[in-house]
């Protein structure tokens, strides 16, 4: 089963959508870190609010979102509009019924980088609050985006014995020519829908038409595309790490070890320099 993100257009009312069924892309990236059921809903929705990031930037851009909270529960998703994306979390270890376990976030930074080949970056911040991922994801558009937005999301966490693993979501953003009595209009008809759970189980296109019926405007599809997880590693890369050691450092551990090895965070993918090979890339 293949991954879909549709992008479009309600002309009536000056904004753009975006759908996104991200199930089988974010379980790959949730049991490759091994991650447990909190930690794979909260990489999920990272994953799929970096794809909503990067649906609003130029063609060459990619955006990365890395979200980090007072119990050291942390996530980073890079995605470019067309959904190819890496990502990584880590979970904090909280007491059982800890009402944080339940996908809020506490104090914190939301980061989010911009950024295009051989360009500078751009980055900004949110502080978060103690509220849902969708709450602080809104609050940073409304703050540092100064956008508009209606925001839905649904994961059900791996590893839960009565539902299969999914991860769906859509979002709504005000067009510069929206009116006030837009959003509101939108917002009254939309929120309603999303708040149903068996809405979530709907097919993309269902989704779609469900929302038309809602709205009671046609959503104009501009673009489909099929989000992938693709980890951007190398031995270049690699070795650019092993060249900014030192070479006292990689040295030692040469020395310690036999070889410098450095694995991937992303795709846990491991690459080897023997001695001669740190030799070389110093000499070079």
């Amino acid at each position: 089963m293949t991954d879909t993100v549709i992008l479009g257009i309600l002309p009536e009312y000056h904004f753009r959508f975006s759908i996104v069924d991200l199930t089988e892309t974010a379980k790959e990236v949730a049991l490759l870190h091994e991650l447990n059921s909190d930690m794979s809903v909260f990489l999920s929705k990272t994953m799929m609010g970096a794809l909503f990031l990067a649906e609003m930037t130029k063609n060459q851009q990619r955006v990365s979102i890395q979200w980090k909270d007072e119990t050291n529960k942390s996530a980073l998703a890079y995605s470019d509009r067309y959904g190819k994306m890496k990502a990584v979390g880590y979970g904090a270890e909280l007491e059982k019924g800890d009402i944080r376990n339940e996908f809020i976030l506490g104090q914190g930074i939301m980061k989010v980088i911009r950024w295009e080949v051989e360009s500078d970056f751009y980055q900004s911040y949110t502080n978060l609050v103690e509220d849902t991922f969708e709450f602080n994801f809104l609050k940073y558009l409304t703050e540092s985006e100064q956008v508009r937005a209606i925001v839905g999301m649904d994961v059900n966490p791996l590893f839960q014995t009565d539902s299969e693993f999914k991860a769906k979501a859509i979002m709504f953003q005000a067009l510069p020519e929206a009116a006030e009595s837009d959003y509101k209009y939108l917002s009254e008809k939309i929120n309603p829908v999303i708040a149903k759970e068996s809405f979530w189980d709907l097919s993309i296109e269902e989704m779609k038409s469900e929302l038309t019926i809602a709205i009671a405007s046609e959503l104009v599809v501009l673009s489909t595309e099929e989000p992938e997880f693709l980890c951007d590693c190398s031995r270049f890369k690699v070795s650019e790490i092993i060249l900014s050691l030192g070479r006292i450092e990689a040295d030692s551990i040469v020395d310690e070890v036999g070889q410098v090895e450095i694995t991937c965070e992303f795709c846990k993918k491991a690459y080897q320099f023997n001695k001669e090979e740190v030799e070389h890339l110093f000499n070079q």
